[in-house]
């Protein structure tokens, strides 16, 4: 018998339409190239507008040293604040500032200021700036487990919108955004934030934000129930133009210039010397100058009046003078023999409870000369002097006066305050000079 095999037939191959081939080809390469467009548009986009760098920080000493990440900070010494450093004041009188600089702009431009007091220590998480001058992104500053007193400086005119964020090691947070001056106090109890002048807000963890008002003080305390927060008046500023903001002047470099509520004079001996009004990093500064090889007493300085009959200050209960300074140069060690002669000195005018009229006096000074046994207070005085780092800045603050003036001697009312440049050669800038009362 003969097997039979049966096979089935071929089936028959699909066979694609040329021309639809070619429409799909086409097609996804189409959408390839769109793929490829949005994503270069969007990169491109982002890269030109969205895109950020870090900004410049740098952490200068005022007073005493520093420590950053564990390393010190001496004085005279500028060190590069990197993401994640910590800076920290350790002793009763270290003081360190970081600046915030835009590398991008032609004079590195200030964006922020924020200075450490004694006793206090942030942690940097970032600070960016846009990559480009045409971005319309803001400046960022971000600061975590805050402790101690933080003063922050923020200029005019910064040219875009800017954010520095404080965060406390309680997880409390602190928003501000703006030009201005704040001071935030954070200790184990108690998160207190000082609004002078800009827009400041207050978010105690895991709560609402509230906003602090210019001139005005937000608290945030805990009890058994949670953090509470308290909006309220802080002390206030009995000095106009005390940043010397209001200013007279043809250009931004002018000598001689006029003051809005400030009476400034040049020294009576010669070389007379000179006030000069310079305009640095988006704020006013007042420079008292005196070279020419001077060896004689020279002095150089401007005075505030309160009024015809002064400011009375009977009923408060605080009183303090607050100050920015940068000592450049001294040709006079110390201040002078009777420690009289600091390259720069507050004098506080006013009228006792007897009616009699008295004086409070304060210097600074950055120069000891190891050949001269001066004095570090003088006659009048009831503080020694404080000693500063030379050309770098500090912020003064008295404390409280009622505290420092023999009871007997208390200020009936204010009669002035007047700052001023003593010795021989100096170079010195004032930034700031306040008289707060509460």
């Amino acid at each position: 018998m003969t097997d039979i095999t049966i096979q089935s037939p071929p089936q028959a191959r699909y066979r694609i339409d040329p021309q639809r081939r070619a429409w799909g080809i086409l097609l996804l390469a189409f959408a390839a190239f769109c793929t490829v467009c949005v994503t270069s548009v969007v990169g491109m986009s982002y890269f030109l507008f969205q895109s950020t760098l870090p900004l410049e920080a740098v952490a200068q000493m005022g007073r005493g040293t520093a420590s950053l990440s564990g390393q010190a900070i001496q004085p005279g010494q500028a060190k590069v604040v990197t993401f994640n450093d910590v800076l920290s004041t350790q002793d009763l009188v270290s003081q360190a500032t970081i600046f915030f600089r835009d590398s991008q702009q032609g004079e590195e431009k200030l964006v922020a200021a924020v200075t450490l007091r004694s006793g206090s220590a942030l942690e940097l998480e970032r600070g960016l700036r846009p990559r480009f001058p045409w971005s319309s992104i803001p400046y960022t500053i971000d600061v975590q487990n805050v402790v101690g007193d933080v003063d922050i400086f923020i200029p005019r005119d910064l040219g875009r919108d800017f954010s520095l964020q404080l965060l406390t090691v309680k997880g409390d947070r602190v928003t501000l955004t703006g030009s201005g001056q704040y001071q935030v106090r954070v200790s184990d109890t108690q998160l207190t934030v000082i609004n002078r002048e800009g827009t400041a807000v207050i978010f105690p963890q895991d709560g609402e934000g509230r906003a602090i008002p210019a001139n005005s003080q937000g608290v945030v305390t805990y009890d058994a129930a949670g953090p509470v927060v308290s909006i309220g008046e802080t002390y206030a500023n009995l000095l106009s133009n005390s940043t010397f903001q209001d200013l007279f002047t043809s250009s931004d470099n002018a000598a001689s210039p006029t003051l809005q509520n400030w009476a400034c004079h040049e020294s009576s001996n010669q070389p007379s010397g000179s006030y000069l009004a310079e305009r640095v990093d988006g704020r006013w500064l007042l420079r008292f100058l005196r070279n020419d090889g001077a060896s004689n007493n020279g002095q150089i300085g401007c005075i505030s009046y309160l009024g015809s009959n002064g400011y009375d200050v009977s009923t408060l209960n605080y009183l303090a003078i607050r100050a920015s300074l940068k000592i450049d140069y001294q040709s006079l060690g110390t201040c002078g023999v009777d420690a009289s002669e600091c390259p720069l000195m507050l004098k506080i005018n006013y009228i006792n409870q007897q009616g009699e009229p008295q004086w409070w006096i304060h210097g600074f000074f950055q120069y000891i000369d190891p050949n001269a046994n001066y004095p570090l207070q003088c006659n009048t005085c009831s503080q020694e002097h404080d000693v500063v780092n030379q050309q770098s800045w500090y912020l003064y603050d008295s404390g409280n006066l009622f505290n420092l003036i023999p009871s007997n001697q208390r200020p009936q009312s204010i009669i002035s305050v007047y700052f001023y440049a003593s010795g021989h050669q100096f170079d010195v800038s004032v930034g700031e000079m306040a008289l707060l009362a509460g």
